[in-house]
């Protein structure tokens, strides 16, 4: 049985729990969520649902107020579904199953969730990573520096990554409570004991973590974003600072001493720990050499010093690296064999990823904000011999605010900038397009809103000392074009290009990207 396989079937047990009635309130009790029985409580459940579609015989739903709907509305379905109970924050007068009220029902699906799951956080070491860009990178170098010490996988944007360094699944940058509990459940009992995840500032407020304890506690950077969901940026920061909360007694809580927004942090009940590029963080880089496609410097740390030789672009990436080795000299190694272990990281799938070396260096990258485009743009600028030639477009139903940042930044830095198209959704790509360049000198770049036309333009136009970076879209593999999700995976695109291919199967057509109305997955 190969790994997925093996994965996969580890869920079963875990879909026959039976948790008593008893053992739901006192873990609700516990947690502060005052729960009281309306009607007489079953024995048992056999699982926890929160999804009226998945109930099953002798499940307890909890019914989670969200963002577009509220699943107090979904009760009566899921009583006809089998569901013997439900937990709700106000009680249903016409229902007449067994109502668990209690103050949150966010918080109340996390520990439940947890519960249900066999508590796999407490047999694991959990890393929580949060903060606008870096979580990715930080989060699978933390599990290939730390599998050095005992079994490590990945939670996060590009899915679950094993022990082996096999990515096994994809989704949420933070899976719901219940998928995340399964998740964690799986890996624990696969035989994994640290975790590094990736914490989105969605899961933060919607409470969908609160059933983990952290060992340590990461904050990369801050910047805008989100601002489609967040009230604003004060919001924002607020749902990032929420992690510190969540940090076990005596843990570790690393916080980037380059970045000012989290100035105001304290670990009352655990050790500070700063990293950064700066004189005064503890564990800090000195004597930076970037190069296109890596950097060398020298690893400073209260422990000792030794010399990094970086697979990864970007002085960013040494931020990104900074807080790993921070990670790890918590866990009680030493700065020699940190470095040792960051020389030979494995490429991250669409972070500052090689995909060829002609007739140009070919990147592409995940940046999909302003402030990430800054750092990557902005180091490709500083290490580039030749011209710089950028390909990005921005993501429809997300913040509209950013798109002129994103141009006015890609076109002070590339020598020409193609404005083309990324998972438009519901929104015309020619109108985000018009967006991003309002404003900009006219010289400085190209719309071509097909994204695979773009790219060869790119191509043809570079030459050896140039470098290609196409932003946005990373790892994915497909543009959200309205409401369908179409084939698109650039490593291939390139690929196909280069070798003389033109048939655009791979493609989507600028006719196509401008079809469709009410897409509105996670992402950029």
């Amino acid at each position: 049985m190969n790994r997925k396989r093996q994965y996969e079937a580890l869920s079963r047990a875990l879909a026959n729990s039976h948790i008593s009635s008893q053992e739901v309130e006192r873990r609700l009790l516990r947690r502060g969520l005052r729960p009281r029985w309306q009607g007489e409580p079953p024995p048992r459940f056999r699982k926890l649902a929160t999804d009226s579609r998945v109930v099953e015989r002798d499940d307890l739903f909890c019914a989670i107020l969200g963002t577009e709907s509220d699943g107090h509305d979904y009760a009566p379905a899921a009583a006809r579904a089998g569901a013997v109970a439900a937990v709700v924050e106000r009680v249903l007068p016409d229902e007449p199953f067994p109502q668990l009220v209690v103050s949150d029902t966010h918080q109340a699906a996390a520990h439940l969730a947890s519960l249900f799951a066999g508590d796999p956080g407490a047999s694991l070491s959990l890393i929580g990573i949060t903060g606008t860009n870096g979580k990715t990178t930080i989060a699978w170098l933390c599990r290939h520096v730390l599998s050095d010490l005992r079994p490590s996988a990945a939670l996060g944007t590009l899915g679950v990554v094993d022990t082996s360094g096999e990515i096994l699944t994809g989704g949420l940058t933070t899976p719901g409570p219940l998928d995340l509990m399964t998740t964690l459940a799986r890996l624990r009992d696969s035989g994994t004991q640290h975790v590094a995840m990736e914490v989105s500032s969605h899961a933060l407020d919607q409470r969908r973590v609160d059933g983990l304890r952290f060992d340590a506690v990461v904050f990369t950077n801050f910047s805008r974003e989100h601002l489609e969901y967040h009230a604003d940026l004060d919001d924002y920061l607020e749902a990032k600072l929420r992690l510190v909360e969540l940090l076990e007694p005596g843990g570790r809580c690393v916080v980037n001493s380059d970045e000012e927004a989290w100035g105001g942090i304290a670990a009352p009940d655990g050790r500070l720990v700063t990293y950064g590029i700066s004189d005064s963080a503890e564990v800090r880089a000195e004597g930076i050499q970037i190069m296109p496609d890596r950097s060398r410097w020298r690893l400073v740390t209260p422990e000792g010093m030794a010399r990094v030789d970086l697979p990864l672009a970007g002085a960013f990436n040494v931020s990104n690296a900074l807080a790993v080795a921070a990670v790890a000299l918590g866990s009680g190694m030493v700065p020699s064999r940190i470095a040792e272990l960051l020389a030979t990281a494995p490429p991250i799938s669409g972070r500052m990823e090689v995909l060829s070396r002609a007739p140009a260096l070919v990147m592409r990258d995940y940046a999909h904000t302003p402030d990430a485009y800054e750092q990557v743009l902005g180091s490709l600028r500083e290490s580039t011999a030749g011209r710089l030639y950028v390909v990005f477009g921005c993501g429809g139903d997300r913040d509209p605010g950013k798109r002129p940042l994103m141009g006015a930044i890609a076109t002070r830095y590339a020598d020409l900038s193609l404005i083309t198209t990324d998972n438009p959704r519901s929104e015309d790509p020619a109108d985000i397009a018009s967006q991003v360049v309002s404003g900009l000198d006219a010289g400085r770049y190209e719309i071509v809103l097909d994204r695979r036309e773009a790219i060869a333009r790119a191509l043809e136009l570079a030459s050896a000392e140039d470098v290609v970076v196409l932003l946005g879209k990373g790892h994915e593999g497909y543009q959200l074009i309205g409401e369908r999700r179409l084939p698109f995976d650039e490593a291939t695109v390139v690929r196909e290009l280069l070798a003389g291919d033109d048939d655009a199967s791979t493609g989507v057509a600028a006719t196509e990207q401008a079809a469709g109305s009410t897409a509105g997955e996670a992402g950029p």
